[in-house]
């Protein structure tokens, strides 16, 4: 590869969610790991469970294990978290979470967080959930502007997001129009949104400020899995991100099912992304 490299690979803590949060750390610091991706959710750092001395204690802990955030992605799949939704209290209560998440990422001096952009109910109308995201997305980029920290969003499903596709990615952006708020590209996501790595590059230029990394299993058990064992063109992928130079971060996803190996997934991972990059 010309312009990609192994420093730009973050592990993550993500498929760790049924082991502690000290074996996690313990495994990352294995594998040597140093800028992570932080899923923060239990049973490592919930956002609702937790206080600033937490996430100072949370800050001390990575430090001792010679890790560093680089995005920091509260859950909000999971969870009832829609800045979108038609009810006043959900989506104040959304957005209240999401600050939250922003004071964190700012403890952990974390320059980049992940949000969704909120989803509409399928029999709703589509255009005034649209218009609650961008309000919403206004006030937290906003807010993301005065901690110095740079929001990134993604098109998924539309079962989580109003976001189906990078084309209403690139929409999203221009509506909000704030300089804190960009597209990142998860490579699952491709395949759901019914997109090629060149369609994402194409509708996103300039604004690609992130990325998760993994290949996809769609039949069965639909999962990230690790690059190389799904049916994604990996080669193809981080051929067309080294042509289109990008600089950002490769965060390794894997989630299901490999939350009884974590570490040889991710071992398995980063071994795959240090020999293509060095191809």
């Amino acid at each position: 590869m010309k312009n990609l490299k192994v420093d730009q690979i973050a592990m993550s803590n993500f498929p760790y969610f049924r082991y502690s949060l000290e074996y996690t750390l313990d495994s990352l610091e294995r594998l040597g790991a140093g800028p992570i991706e932080f899923y923060a959710n239990d049973p490592h750092f919930n956002v609702d469970d937790n206080s600033y001395v937490q996430a100072l204690a949370l800050k001390r802990k990575l430090k001792d294990h010679g890790l560093r955030v680089i995005n920091w992605c509260p859950e909000q799949v999971k969870y009832p978290v829609n800045i979108a939704s038609p009810n006043a209290y959900c989506r104040k209560r959304s957005i209240e979470y999401y600050v939250k998440s922003l004071q964190f990422a700012s403890v952990l001096e974390s320059p980049t967080v992940q949000f969704f952009a909120g989803w509409n109910m399928l029999d709703r109308n589509y255009d005034d959930t649209w218009k609650y995201s961008v309000d919403s997305l206004s006030y937290l980029a906003d807010i993301a502007h005065g901690y110095g920290i740079n929001l990134t969003i993604e098109a998924a499903d539309p079962l989580v997001t109003v976001l189906t596709n990078t084309e209403r990615l690139k929409k999203m952006l221009e509506d909000v129009h704030s300089p804190n708020l960009h597209g990142m590209i998860d490579l699952y996501c491709l395949g759901v949104c019914d997109e090629t790595i060149d369609d994402a590059l194409e509708n996103l230029k300039g604004e690609v400020y992130h990325v998760h990394f993994s290949d996809a299993q769609y039949e069965g058990l639909s999962a990230h899995v690790i690059p190389g064992t799904g049916v994604l063109d990996m080669d193809y992928i981080m051929k067309r991100l080294d042509e289109y130079g990008y600089d950002g971060y490769l965060s390794l996803e894997l989630m299901t099912p490999y939350e009884r190996i974590p570490e040889e997934a991710m071992r398995q991972s980063v071994e795959w992304m240090i020999k293509k990059i060095g191809e």
